[in-house]
């Protein structure tokens, strides 16, 4: 099952470091900060920053996740961009 719990425009730019605070902020008002064990994404690298950021927000929290094996890349999206 899906839910879409959030969406939000984006006004400044999109770095991996405005996406994570965006994505950060939703996982608090809805308390699933340390329920996150995998994200879908594509291949662009602001993905990749935007996962590192989080890491780095759950660590500082104590919370368990890992940027690099949390990472699920969705090939439809991938081969649209390619």
């Amino acid at each position: 099952e899906e839910l879409l719990i959030d969406f939000c425009e984006i006004i400044s730019e999109h770095s991996g470091a405005n996406l994570a605070e965006v994505v950060w902020n939703t996982l608090e008002l809805y308390g699933l900060k340390n329920r996150v064990t995998a994200v879908v994404c594509d291949n662009v690298s602001n993905n990749d920053t935007l996962l590192q950021a989080l890491g780095e927000k759950c660590a500082d929290e104590g919370i368990d996740f890992s940027h690099k094996d949390s990472c699920i890349r969705c090939l439809p999206h991938i081969v649209h961009l390619a």
